[in-house]
């Protein structure tokens, strides 16, 4: 038996990240950074960013051309550290939550140098 279209639960998260990863990956691969997704991409988009190449840009400047790029989607002006909240993690892990609209966000971490 076929469900009812009122049966049917539709998330559009994914396939937002999915449009919005090209984009990010051209930029992290130009600062020097390889990008991996994790997780599943039903709440937020979660990004890894490992550095790639030996002239590479700072983990607050890639973090800036990913805002840059993603308010492209959004209506938020505001400075860049008070927007994503940097958090270091463990020794070598810095965290930026990126708001794009609503509940809507990329989580980037960037494997920075010990």
């Amino acid at each position: 038996m076929s469900k009812l279209v009122k049966d049917i639960q539709t998330n559009p998260k994914p396939m937002f990240y999915a449009c919005v990863l090209e984009g990010l990956r051209k930029i992290a691969l130009k600062c020097g950074y390889a990008l991996a997704v994790h997780g599943t991409c039903a709440s937020d988009l979660d990004l890894i960013a490992v550095r790639w190449s030996d002239n590479y840009e700072s983990p607050t400047y890639l973090m800036e051309q990913f805002v840059q790029e993603l308010t492209h989607y959004s209506f938020c002006e505001m400075d860049t550290i008070e927007l994503t909240c940097p958090e270091r993690r463990y020794k070598n892990q810095i965290h930026y939550s990126i708001p794009i609209i609503g509940d809507w966000y990329v989580d980037l971490t960037v494997i920075d140098c010990v």
